[in-house]
């Protein structure tokens, strides 16, 4: 058996997960990137994608919508703005939200540059989601 270490995740409303695993993956602003037992110290901003965990090796998934990262000797935290395990993705919703999104970036010359990067992640959001709920 892998060594274990403490891997919590919290987003601004609510503890979503906090026990001891073996492995994971985060996507890091850099890319993807594995943690396993007494990794190095280091923090990273988290884009859009999915986080990947093995406890009792079983691998678990969760769609993240960005935040932080920090990783220190005896574990994980990640702050993410939003954290989805598959069955509480909206599917539906998911799609309306990207649809909406596509329609919106279709204007992107006449938008500004901030609104411009608020719908592309909008979209990216949404169909990190898709793919989740896809995937499961």
């Amino acid at each position: 058996m892998a060594e274990q270490f403490l891997l919590r995740l919290l987003t601004p409303y609510k503890s979503v997960f906090e026990d001891q695993v073996e492995a994971v993956v985060v996507p890091g602003e850099g890319g993807e990137f594995g943690v396993l037992a007494r990794h190095t110290k280091y923090i990273t901003v988290m884009q859009t994608g999915q986080l990947r965990y093995v406890q009792a090796g079983k691998t678990h998934r969760l769609a993240v919508g960005g935040g932080f990262a920090e990783v220190y000797p005896g574990g994980v935290t990640v702050l993410a703005d939003s954290l989805e395990r598959p069955e509480e993705i909206d599917v539906e919703r998911a799609r309306e939200n990207a649809e909406e999104a596509r329609n919106k970036l279709v204007d992107r010359p006449a938008m500004q540059e901030k609104e411009v990067r608020r719908w592309e992640e909008r979209l990216a959001r949404s169909e990190n989601r898709l793919k989740l709920a896809k995937a499961s």
